[in-house]
């Protein structure tokens, strides 16, 4: 009775070992760096590593695949830049718009609405005048600012992006 029980044990461990092999291989084809170390983690605790894989596999594809739809419009994603700084844009230098309407926020400060659904808002206490229809121009400037100015004017105002 001893002899089985010890060669149930012997035959029991080295399965468990097979199976561990077997998941370290799985954790050497990983790729990814912090994927990987999260496969090793699994294998010393109870979680098996090939399920793991298949799930890190189809989380991979679906961030690539989201990145790429997000980045499709440079024009309508023309100064978004602080507000996501994770998303790669197609830098442009200026924008062309359409006023459709102008008010003025509780702090003073006018806030832009165009035809193209874009909203800018004024940052600078300046003064400038605005006409509704008309065409302006929203161009990039140094550190990250932008400024609106009227189609053929040399005045600008400096604006941010509210949506």
């Amino acid at each position: 009775m001893k002899g089985i029980i010890t060669v149930l044990a012997l035959f029991a461990s080295s399965l468990h070992a097979a199976d561990v092999t077997e998941q370290l291989q799985q954790c050497r084809s990983v790729t990814n760096d912090l994927q990987r170390l999260i496969c090793y983690d699994k294998i010393g605790k109870a979680g098996s590593a090939s399920s793991y894989t298949t799930v890190a596999a189809a989380t991979t594809n679906t961030v690539v695949a989201t990145t790429e739809a997000a980045s499709s419009n440079p024009v309508a994603e023309f100064g978004l830049e602080h507000k996501e700084q994770a998303r790669k844009i197609e830098a442009i230098d200026n924008v062309s718009l359409e006023l459709q309407s102008a008010g003025q926020n509780k702090l003073g400060f006018m806030v832009f609405t165009f035809t193209n659904g874009q909203v800018w808002r004024q940052t600078t206490k300046e003064e400038f005048f605005i006409e509704t229809g008309s065409a302006y121009q929203v161009e990039r400037g140094i550190l990250g600012a932008f400024y609106l100015n009227k189609a053929g004017s040399n005045r600008k105002v400096r604006v941010v992006r509210e949506q």
